[in-house]
């Protein structure tokens, strides 16, 4: 495709990029900065490559051309420096310009070229749906890996992971650095492999995972990852603003049972608002005085707020929560005999993703699935801390000026708008309110109907499973056949969502929608033909059914329509009944009454301003959901530090010769010898002397590292499970007056205190519980195994109304307050 636009869009991309200028000025946006200023440097860049171009009248031979300006810009920047000169970023994007078209065929458009300069400046950009981000990500990758930098790609998912890695190696191959991806399907040697390559396609849960499993090797060889270096985060702020506090969690068997009460039936009875309220926003359920009664009465003698009621009160909240708030194919599908569960923000299956394991196994209860083994937590890591480990961070996304301030106050990043190559001529139409959800879903049907009688392709997007079900039946209803893209055939993403823009088509999508693959007009192998014919009937039209909680989710769905200066479409029809209405109360929009009066005969909303107050009460639902987030990791923050504190003792017992063995002989001394002779299960002075004769001085030091690094990693798990358990009462303090977070805060610092004398003890105790047989130690037989199964936590700050919560509700209303 030509990179010339006409003069008529040169123009409009002229007044965009001084209109946002003046904007960012204007309102002086927190981490909002103007892209434009790197304009100039760009120009000189393509014009140097045009006029290559032009004296070859061809391309062959580029590679040639450029590889002695790669070689010099290798030679002549300073390693890993922070900050290209214009002359050697001038070179480079010649080069990349060069090469691209070389290497893949693709002319890069001036606005990747100034995409890539400024992330190399450290600015995350935002780019409109199909304007090539993967093809700037890689031009990235390359610079970064040119310099000497280690660089991690982070991906969504597998599928991306590997797609892009294979797209662009023969990109990489021409600028001479190495590339590789890596997915669940890899063993640890094939990981280990991939990882020695300069630039490294992953997505954030594997990458997260390995560094878990790193965390717990028992030899150094085990570890698979390079030093974390350079990331370039692919849909940037779904990853540091949506899934930032997301734990990464790596676990083992439990050591204990859990300790509940079958509840399963009890929760069944109970009834609506008699029984039990539910919130608003829908995030809590709670037992009323009549649903607590009910319970007395069930178990007589059982205080609920007791102690000993502790179990009995837990399981029934988490049932009530399985039960009551959590929806089948809308925040979980039932698929091979397996809850999986739906993430909110990509409409996609969480892969290994689970509930904690009392609300887990109340989902499989209330679904009659097989209940699965429950875990214990050996490790975790949350995504915002293991993104923050990289020295150097960038991004792009199809909304990131819109978290600019989280971005800037969070993570120290600007962000920064670069203008569509061709100018946008989507149609973003009025909002269409209704007064009921079926009202609503009445005229999407007639809408979607009525564009596909044109030909004109539509793209129906849905909150969840079911809702994107029940609609394929309503249009089938109508003679319309469609495809269904969501959580149950995810794996087909690609291959559906390439076929949306064909003639006639009618695809119907939970909010994936196929990120990361373009919808051109006219299907995957349209002819120049075919794209005029479906542009000249509108191009795609993109029905949103009900908003999402993030205005952002509304855009990036908007922006499947009109790519690079495409036409098409966009509408939102909602009712008063959607979430993004549902907290007009607890936000002061008082609309249900006034609306009732202005309604048309198909039930649609006439008011002007009702449109503006959803705006509002959109927007003010997202700011809980950060401030939310962010609380979430302020309890999470001081648990960070006290890991590294540990990492460090860890690693040095893991990887210097007798590191451990020296850590025993101390203890030995500090506890003096007497030359007495310990027997097998007494850690007596006498017990090193004992096992070094039996077992050598060589597998002596083996069984110590093994017998210190399970007592230190036992240790950190139960320090983990201690400070849940506290963070679970916690906000009880609020009765005194006291501050939840502080509070929280001086229990993990009194919690950790004595954190290694633990340790000491504990592997003491275990070395001399060891026998020796054949002159040898099982140390599976001693209980000294190790955890290898990964899944992630669902977090949600409070995620079902923990018990401490529901008692200080209880106690404030028989205090009257």
């Amino acid at each position: 495709m030509s990179n010339e636009a006409p003069k008529q869009q040169r123009r409009a991309k002229g007044k965009a990029l001084v209109g946002n200028k003046f904007k960012n000025w204007l309102f002086n946006a927190p981490g909002v900065v103007d892209t434009a200023k790197l304009g100039t440097l760009v120009d000189r860049a393509v014009a140097r490559a045009q006029q290559r171009e032009t004296e070859h009248h061809a391309v062959g031979g580029n590679a040639a051309a450029t590889a002695g300006i790669l070689a010099g810009l290798r030679r002549d920047l300073p390693a890993k420096s922070a900050e290209w000169s214009d002359a050697a970023l001038e070179d480079y994007l010649f080069c990349a310009r060069l090469l691209g078209k070389e290497s893949l065929g693709m002319e890069l458009f001036d606005t990747q070229l100034l995409a890539a300069a400024s992330m190399l400046r450290d600015t995350v950009v935002e780019m409109d749906t199909g304007e090539g981000k993967t093809l700037v990500g890689a031009l990235v990758a390359g610079a970064h890996a040119l310099r000497g930098h280690r660089v991690h790609v982070l991906t969504v998912n597998d599928y991306l992971a590997g797609r892009d890695a294979h797209w662009m190696a023969p990109f990489f191959k021409l600028l001479g650095v190495t590339a590789a991806s890596v997915t669940e399907a890899l063993g640890a040697a094939e990981r280990q492999q991939a990882y020695l390559a300069d630039i490294v396609y992953v997505s954030v849960n594997e990458l997260g995972f390995d560094v878990l499993r790193d965390r717990t090797s028992t030899e150094p060889e085990e570890s698979v990852l390079q030093p974390l270096d350079v990331c370039i985060v692919d849909e940037i702020d779904s990853v540091l603003v949506d899934e930032a506090t997301v734990p990464l969690v790596l676990a083992g068997r439990a050591r204990s049972e859990l300790q509940s009460v079958d509840v399963a039936a009890f929760v069944c009875e109970l009834r609506p608002d008699l029984d039990y309220t539910v919130e608003a926003d829908r995030r809590n359920v709670s037992l009323t005085d009549n649903g607590l009664r009910s319970a007395e009465v069930r178990w007589p003698g059982v205080e609920l707020y007791s102690a000993e009621g502790t179990p009995l009160f837990s399981s029934i909240n988490v049932a009530l929560h399985a039960q009551v708030l959590l929806q089948r194919d809308v925040d979980y599908i039932v698929r091979d005999g397996k809850a999986e569960i739906v993430s909110d923000s990509r409409g996609r299956v969480a892969a290994l993703q689970r509930w904690p394991d009392g609300l887990q196994a109340a989902v499989e209860t209330k679904e009659g699935l097989h209940k699965t083994e429950q875990g214990e937590v050996l490790d975790q890591l949350l995504v915002r801390d293991l993104v923050k480990s990289f020295a150097s961070v960038t991004g792009m996304s199809g909304t990131a000026v819109a978290v600019s301030e989280y971005l800037r106050t969070h993570y120290s990043l600007d962000a920064g708008r670069i203008p569509s190559h061709k100018l946008c001529i989507r149609e973003d139409r009025p909002e269409q309110i209704y007064a009921t959800a079926a009202q609503r879903d009445a005229a999407v049907v007639a809408a979607a109907a009525a564009a596909h009688s044109t030909g004109q392709p539509v793209l129906v997007g849905t909150h969840s499973v079911a809702a994107s079900e029940r609609f394929a039946a309503l249009l089938a209803a109508r003679g319309i056949d469609c495809q269904v893209l969501n959580a149950r055939n995810d794996s087909l993403e690609a291959e559906i969502v390439a076929q949306a823009g064909r003639r006639a088509a009618v695809t119907v999508s939970t909010q994936m929608a196929g990120r990361g693959t373009d919808i051109l007009l006219g299907g995957t192998v349209a002819t120049l033909a075919g794209h005029g014919a479906v542009a000249a009937l509108g191009g795609l039209l993109v029905i949103i059914v009900g908003r999402f909680y993030s205005p952002r989710l509304d855009a990036q769905l908007r922006g499947r329509a009109g790519r690079q200066g495409d036409p098409g479409a966009s509408v939102i029809f909602s009712s008063m009944g959607d979430p993004a209405a549902n907290g007009q109360e607890a936000h002061g929009l008082e609309l249900s009454d006034s609306v009732a009066r202005d309604l048309d005969d198909a039930g649609r909303v006439t008011r002007a301003d009702v449109s503006k107050l959803l705006d509002r009460a959109q927007r003010l639902a997202e700011q809980e959901r950060l401030e939310t987030a962010q609380n979430s990791w302020k309890y999470n923050e001081l648990i960070a530090y006290q890991r590294q504190v540990v990492l460090a003792e860890r690693d040095k017992i893991l990887r210097e010769d007798g590191a451990a063995l020296k850590a025993f002989e101390a203890l030995q001394d500090a506890d003096g010898v007497d030359g007495s002779v310990s027997t097998p299960r007494d850690p007596g002075p006498g017990r090193l002397q004992e096992l070094r004769s039996a077992l050598g001085a060589e597998r002596l030091a083996a069984v110590c590292k093994s017998v210190m690094l399970f007592e230190l990693d036992g240790q950190w798990s139960d320090h983990l499970a201690l400070l849940s358990e506290q963070r679970a009462a916690i906000h009880l303090r609020s009765l005194g007056r006291q501050n939840p977070l502080d509070e929280f805060r001086r229990e993990t610092i009194s919690a950790f205190d004595g954190f290694f004398d633990r340790v000491n003890k504990g592997a003491l105790e275990s070395l001399g519980a060891l026998e020796v047989v054949d002159r040898d130690v099982d140390l599976e037989a001693a209980g000294l195994r190790r955890g290898s199964t990964t899944w992630t936590y669902v977090a949600n700050e409070n995620p079902f109304g923990s018990q401490s919560d529901q008692a200080v509700k209880w106690l404030l209303k028989k205090m009257g307050r």
